[in-house]
């Protein structure tokens, strides 16, 4: 029995329903289209799209704090909802989903494009090339980063984009047209704007091209010199805009929010989850239970298996001399700087995942190139892959319904908005140190951890936290955050605890509300 027609069915029955799912919220609407997909980082960037959209530019806090915690052309495209329909809160989230459905859809195909170059060599049949793309669309961590208010899906459009025209154009041989030089440069220059790790990708790409030309012997060193200036050139035109309004308004090309994110990062801390989080990324349908993650055997396990696929998959594309191997290289190379660069330098381990999401495209073809390669030497192995790409589908597929259920996936900052909502005026000033889905809601919200305000970044840079800068030089009256915050009062300075007093400090609700004792009357 033949199962690679009944995969292909299976593929586009996992597309359609990848489709769907992307946008049951919008039908859904209410709290579905408001909590199910935008997560707490998400809300920063779209309170950030809202206020450009109302002519208070990119800003937050009410148009009062001017900020760049944001990746510009993501926030650029979700501030057009806004602009529709005059800033409408709730109903604009249903143009975002929309537009991120969409943008994951253009990524399905551009996936499914990397994927073809790349298997075509080895085996013609395109329903394998399909087969990866499916995996990519409905794995329920990718499926969750492309719809999460962020930037995340653009991104990995952008990167296969670029890598799979990289690969066809290195794949004819020769030198670049210019048609071939501008759009290599702009594909580079909008792959940076849609999150600026992308620089990695050009510098990867740049890179193995001028080692190709020069160890082939195909241009002189003059030749790619020259041959990589226009493309080099108008990538920076693109990025430029962004790149000078960051160093003329606040003092570092690189934005606030990644400055904010890595201060307290510590050498090496991630290291101890990229295993996981690679294995994720490779498997997209076997997302690890956080606990499975902490045990030692598991994580070497996690670390031996996409080794030795890497190893398998590289080695298969240059011994067989496939068109796309400069490709494949330049994309790999990219993938270890952004592995090496969150690894080793940055904080925030719990977005290991998101930031590891753009090199999914290269890490599930890897994994089916290499099944592709040992099938043909088992027993109907092609049939066993073909069973297997099936299941795989299938149990993406309950993962995603799973989530569904009620009291499964919840938000985490509702109950912070929603004591807002019921308890503080819409002109008293809120602080906290998460204010995505708070500043979301409540305008008169100010940043805490800096991610979006210059002035909470600098107060825990030269102070070392931002107790003095809330009490003395912001005009909040009310913090209101997650259950810790209510330490502040305990251990703060004296300024902020003559100046504050905890009123509600409910563990199990994870809620914590000061109150500044002048507001409160005292």
């Amino acid at each position: 029995m033949n199962l690679t027609r009944p995969l292909f069915y299976v593929v586009m029955a996992a597309l359609v329903f990848g489709v769907l799912y992307r946008l049951f919220p919008i039908v859904a609407g209410g709290d579905a289209l408001a909590q199910f997909f935008v997560t707490e980082d998400g809300y920063l960037m779209l309170t950030v799209a809202r206020n450009l959209a109302t002519g208070l530019g990119l800003s937050v806090s009410d148009g009062t704090i001017a900020t760049n915690g944001v990746q510009p052309l993501a926030t650029l495209i979700y501030a057009l909802p806004y602009m529709a329909t005059g800033g409408a809160k709730l109903t604009s989230l249903a143009g975002i989903l929309a537009i991120e459905a969409a943008i994951a859809v253009a990524g399905l195909f551009a996936v499914r494009a990397f994927a073809r170059g790349v298997l075509a060599p080895q085996h013609p049949k395109p329903v394998w090339p399909w087969l990866v793309a499916a995996l990519w669309f409905i794995g329920p961590l990718a499926l969750l980063h492309t719809m999460n208010g962020l930037e995340t899906g653009l991104n990995v459009l952008m990167v296969a984009l670029t890598v799979t025209y990289f690969g066809h154009v290195t794949a004819r041989g020769g030198r670049y047209t210019l048609r071939d030089q501008l759009i290599f440069g702009s594909l580079c220059g909008l792959t940076f704007l849609a999150r600026n790790d992308g620089a990695f990708l050009v510098t990867a790409l740049f890179l193995v091209r001028f080692l190709h030309v020069q160890i082939s012997g195909q241009l002189s060193f003059r030749e790619a010199v020259m041959e990589a200036l226009p493309p080099g050139l108008l990538s920076l035109l693109w990025a430029a805009p962004w790149l000078i309004h960051n160093e003329v308004y606040f003092g570092s090309i690189v934005p606030i929010s990644g400055t904010a994110q890595s201060m307290a990062a510590v050498v090496g801390e991630n290291l101890d989850a990229v295993p996981a989080k690679i294995f994720e990324t490779m498997f997209p349908m076997l997302p690890l239970p956080s606990a499975v993650e902490r045990y030692t055997v598991l994580r070497l396990v996690a670390a031996v298996i996409p080794l030795a696929v890497m190893a398998t998959f590289l080695w298969r594309v240059f011994a067989t001399r496939n068109p796309f191997r400069v490709a494949v290289a330049g994309y790999t190379l990219y993938a270890v700087m952004i592995i090496g660069y969150y690894g080793f330098f940055f904080g925030a381990q719990h977005f290991l995942s998101r930031y590891f999401a753009a090199t999914a495209p290269l890490l599930i073809t890897a994994a089916l190139a290499v099944a592709l390669w040992i099938a043909p030497r088992l027993p109907r192995g092609r049939d066993l892959l073909a069973g297997a790409g099936m299941a795989a589908l299938v149990l993406s597929a309950l993962l995603l319904v799973r989530l569904t259920l009620p009291g499964v996936r919840e938000q985490g900052h509702f109950h912070v908005v929603g004591w807002v909502e019921e308890n503080v005026a819409e002109e008293t000033w809120v602080g906290a140190v998460q204010t995505g889905t708070l500043g979301y809601w409540h305008d008169r919200t100010i940043n805490l951890d800096g991610k979006v305000n210059p002035e909470a970044l600098a107060a825990r840079r030269d102070e070392g936290n931002v107790l003095t800068y809330v009490a003395e030089r912001s005009p909040i009256d009310v913090i209101a955050d997650w259950a810790g915050v209510a330490r502040w009062v305990e251990f703060g300075n004296e300024g902020f605890t003559d100046a504050f007093e905890v009123v509600v400090a409910d563990r199990k609700g994870n809620l914590a509300i000061l109150r500044r004792r002048d507001a409160a009357g005292d």
